[in-house]
């Protein structure tokens, strides 16, 4: 961030204003700053890059995350239907076949829940002919004549036939819940299977989607992303994410980053002076059209954050203004004014309010004063201090502040 500077003759003015401060025989170390109404200024640095105001985006195609194999290289001029990127089989032919194989497995799965559920039903088909063949002996055979059996015998013979009703009921229970265990057991099988099916037709495809083509004819431009980075050989890239662009080179922008801490009342319509790296005798003049709303890290590990600021420029050179040439940018906050000002160093503050120690003879006095606008060098003041005070721009010795 470059704002404007203190004028060439504060240092003569800071020297000439070191006085005494306690007396004629004592020198003062105590910096003195006299005020006075001085062009003000507030000016924001930026830097970033060309690239165009609209562009066809190229996407990465399939459904899953794939592996750049090979790309084109950057800034040539490539035709419709041509290739710009291959994908990485190996990876994805590896997990094909592994799904290929769950799906035999499945499939042996089901046929053997299918045969377990029907040796389990010809089991129980088994058990119930023997149960109607034990019914039909014991009413053959049952006869509740005291005078042929005993009432022992008798009672054994009827509670047989309890036993074989009992044993028939829980044969119709054990049929009906082997029939839903196995269908339970079947409705999971078959959502596997459906998962698997459902990977495999996405790698299937994938395998078809290996190659990026160029919807459209014109310059290749590789996108980067939120981090700043674009795509590389080796790099895994997700579906649906912008991999390059074919930009339209009659219409460019400048796409600028300021950092948090100096973005000092960015808005739209502000001016900028924009220098390529490249060219940087050369100053073109541009607006602000959007700030982005918060600020966000541009660097992997790396904390600081930035605005990101779009500017649109008035003056167009496409014989210079190639997509992704490096730019630095000056952002006119505030037009310089004749404004009094104090440097920041001359402030204090305590319990919400702000004052400077103003000089009063051979002493200093604490006069609260209300600030306006800042940059990183003077702070505007809109009362308290008038034209010629002359202020302390470092902390007065508890003696020297009148009152103590």
């Amino acid at each position: 961030m470059k704002l404007s500077r203190l004028p060439l003759a504060l240092p003569l003015m800071f020297s000439a204003l070191v006085l005494s401060g306690c007396g004629s025989d004592e020198q003062s170390t105590i910096p003195l700053y006299e005020v006075t109404e001085t062009a003000f200024s507030i000016e924001v640095e930026g830097f970033g890059e060309i690239e165009a105001a609209q562009s066809q985006k190229i996407m990465t195609p399939g459904r899953r995350a794939m592996t750049i194999a090979w790309l084109k290289d950057e800034n040539t001029y490539v035709e419709k239907g041509e290739v710009i990127a291959r994908f990485d089989a190996q990876q994805i032919l590896k997990d094909s076949r592994d799904e290929e194989l769950q799906l035999m497995l499945l499939a042996q799965d089901i046929v053997k829940s299918n045969a377990q559920q029907n040796q389990a039903k010809q089991d129980i088909n088994s058990d119930q002919s023997f149960v109607k063949y034990e019914f039909d002996f014991t009413d053959r055979f049952a006869i509740d004549d005291l005078r042929v059996y005993s009432q022992l015998e008798i009672i054994d013979t009827l509670a047989n036939r309890d036993f074989l009703e009992a044993k028939d009921d829980f044969l119709e229970w054990k049929e009906t819940s082997i029939v839903e265990q196995h269908s339970n057991e079947n409705a999971v099988l078959d959502i596997r299977k459906t998962g698997v099916e459902t990977m495999f037709n996405r790698h299937q495809q994938a395998l078809s989607s290996l190659e990026v083509v160029s919807p459209f004819s014109g310059l290749l431009v590789y996108e980067k992303d939120r981090r700043g980075e674009k795509p590389a050989i080796g790099q895994s890239v997700f579906p649906g994410r912008p991999i390059a662009q074919i930009p339209n080179l009659d219409n460019m922008q400048a796409s600028l980053f300021v950092q948090a801490n100096d973005a000092i009342d960015l808005a739209k319509g502000l001016a900028v002076e924009i220098r390529l790296d490249a060219f940087p005798s050369k100053v073109f003049n541009g607006e602000i059209a959007d700030v982005s709303g918060f600020p966000r890290s541009i660097e992997r590990g790396n904390p600081v954050t930035y605005f990101e600021i779009v500017v649109k420029l008035i003056e167009q050179d496409k014989s210079m203004m190639q997509p992704g040439r490096k730019l630095t940018a000056k952002i006119d906050v505030k037009a310089p004014s004749e404004k009094l000002v104090v440097p920041l160093q001359a402030l204090y503050f305590e319990d919400g309010s702000t004052y400077v120690y103003l000089r009063d003879g051979n002493k200093f006095t604490k006069r609260s004063v209300v600030s306006g606008r800042k940059n990183l060098y003077l702070v505007e003041i809109t009362e308290g201090l008038s034209d010629g005070d002359v202020i302390a721009l470092s902390l007065p010795q508890q003696q020297q502040v009148q009152g103590s």
